[in-house]
């Protein structure tokens, strides 16, 4: 497939670097790769066997490597051609191949809220490629922004849900014991925010080392870094909102 021209909208020329970067990126991105590709389709059906047709732990096991497999690929993706939505599913996929181990294991977590989940992470991830920005920009600490930030998204909705069941109990007096399943989430909660934090380090580190090491030509379009200085700070207040929401409607009830 051939390389789109890629011009700087802020400059009015081509970028000849970003557009390198997008012919290399297209031509590495495994979802155009035939060899791979059909994978990805493989492990959500693999998924939706163990969690529709397979009951029992063995089913929640053959969710659980499903969605593996699926968070496996995307990360590798996202490393090997900084794809934009695999930055943000690969992750999201391995903690709901987590999930369905825990539940495997004895934690009455819903196989639907997981999928749900993961459905709906999924729609959020192709937002920017939706709207023309299909590949993150070619330099390495760069690459890692999103993925750091993902992790803290994904860290601050683990550390939500085990009080999500408590809070609508509390706020709107609605109790849903399906929601209110996801407290067997608590005894993590603060694993889950220790990790959030050490990814949100991660985003935050690697972003400040492409600012500096990169000459302002090779680090992007304008755009393209106030994007990721938003995704990194917005990925911090959602895990901050998430850790202290518990107390406040405590306080405030």
């Amino acid at each position: 497939m051939p390389c789109p021209l890629n011009r700087d909208p802020f400059r009015g020329a081509m970028s000849i670097s970003a557009f390198h970067s997008r012919c290399d990126a297209a031509s590495s991105d495994l979802l155009r790769d035939r060899r791979v590709s059909w994978l990805w389709p493989a492990a959500f059906v693999l998924a939706g066997v163990g969690w529709l047709l397979v009951p029992g732990a063995a089913g929640a096991l053959l969710a659980a490597a499903g969605f593996a497999v699926a968070g496996s690929l995307c990360v590798a993706n996202a490393v090997h051609c900084r794809r934009v939505h695999c930055a943000v599913t690969g992750p999201l996929y391995l903690v709901a191949a987590l999930l369905f181990v825990a539940k495997a294991g004895g934690w009455s977590i819903p196989g639907g809220w997981i999928v749900a989940g993961a459905g709906m992470g999924t729609a959020v991830a192709f937002v920017p490629e939706w709207l023309g920005k299909l590949y993150l920009d070619a330099r390495p600490q760069g690459a890692r922004v999103p993925v750091g930030a993902a992790g803290t998204l994904v860290a601050a909705g683990l550390v939500a849900a085990c009080c999500l069941g408590p809070t609508l109990f509390v706020v709107f007096g609605v109790s849903i014991a399906s929601v209110g399943a996801l407290g067997a989430l608590e005894p993590y909660r603060w694993l889950s925010l220790y990790a959030g934090l050490a990814s949100w380090a991660v985003a935050y580190r690697e972003r400040r080392r492409a600012m500096v090491a990169c000459a302002a030509e090779a680090c992007g379009t304008p755009r393209s870094r106030r994007f990721t200085g938003i995704l990194v700070w917005a990925s911090l207040a959602a895990l901050l909102t998430a850790a202290a929401y518990p107390y406040v409607v405590a306080w405030i009830a």
